[in-house]
């Protein structure tokens, strides 16, 4: 059986900018440190339950670096191509220091971590030659391993656990939840608040999922006959609610420009909505 011990575990982490451009932080929260702080909790987690030298970090910004070095995990450049170019940059680092070491590949977002949920899916990981764990969704991966890193391919992206499965990668869908919960939009940060979330996200956002304010949009378009229509976010997105999520609401109408309160889902589309200001519990005409 193969120990945390041996393993290489690489994490790749965006950060700057252009980091989490789905999220949609409070009022006076930062999107680039909300993110900055994710990817803290996530390293923290993954230094202090790796064996010294076995964390590469796989990025490109200046902060994510010193928090990486500060956690004592070495630090590799990514060669800005993309999250699949950003896992190969580490997996080939790891095999320059030890060639057919086992790698593992974690995704860096996912703040509700713990060492030992890390130590407890590479320990289930080791009895597999190669291996997928599913994010929460079930469609998404969180952790790609091999027991030789030459064989780990990564094909990340939407739809990534089914790819990497046919692959050749044994899916194992672990009762892991902090593990399996990385957090790329609201409804992903809300469901890991729930789980509980490390220092650095908990001190940026000083809430919780009862306190964090929820996502404002304005009616953009709305069609009395079916109940659909669209809201423009505060940051200019576009984004689409069903006939079914309006009758949800038990809402009578909406005029253009009327503010909401949205869940936002998968990518453009609206989960919930209900008038800013208007108890969950409350309906108005």
């Amino acid at each position: 059986m193969t120990s945390p011990v041996d393993w290489h575990l690489v994490v790749p982490v965006k950060g700057g900018a252009t980091a989490k451009s789905r999220l949609h932080p409070p009022a006076g929260v930062g999107r680039e440190d909300l993110a900055l702080a994710l990817a803290t909790d996530c390293l923290t987690a993954c230094c202090a339950g790796m064996p010294s030298g076995r964390v590469l970090v796989v990025t490109s910004d200046e902060r994510v670096r010193g928090v990486a070095r500060a956690l004592g995990a070495l630090v590799v450049a990514d060669p800005g191509t993309g999250l699949d170019a950003a896992v190969r940059a580490g997996r080939d680092a790891a095999l320059a220091r030890s060639a057919h070491t086992p790698v593992a590949v974690l995704l860096g977002d996912l703040p509700s971590l713990r060492p030992t949920d890390l130590v407890a899916a590479l320990a289930a990981a080791s009895q597999h030659p190669r291996a997928v764990v599913p994010d929460a969704s079930s469609a998404g991966t969180v952790l790609l391993t091999a027991l030789d890193g030459a064989d780990l391919v990564p094909s990340f992206g939407d739809g990534s656990a089914a790819r990497h499965e046919a692959a050749g990668h044994d899916r194992l869908p672990l009762d892991l939840p902090r593990l399996r919960t990385d957090v790329d939009d609201d409804r992903a940060l809300r469901a890991a608040l729930s789980l509980g979330v490390g220092a650095a996200t908990a001190g940026v956002l000083g809430a919780t999922p009862d306190t964090l304010p929820p996502m404002q949009a304005s009616v953009h378009t709305f069609d009395e006959s079916t109940g659909a229509g669209s809201a423009l976010l505060d940051d200019g997105r576009e984004v689409s609610f069903s006939s079914a999520v309006f009758a949800a609401s038990a809402l009578r109408h909406l005029r253009v420009g009327q503010r909401l309160s949205i869940d936002l889902g998968e990518g453009t589309t609206v989960d919930r909505l209900w008038i800013v200001g208007i108890g969950d519990d409350q309906t108005i005409g």
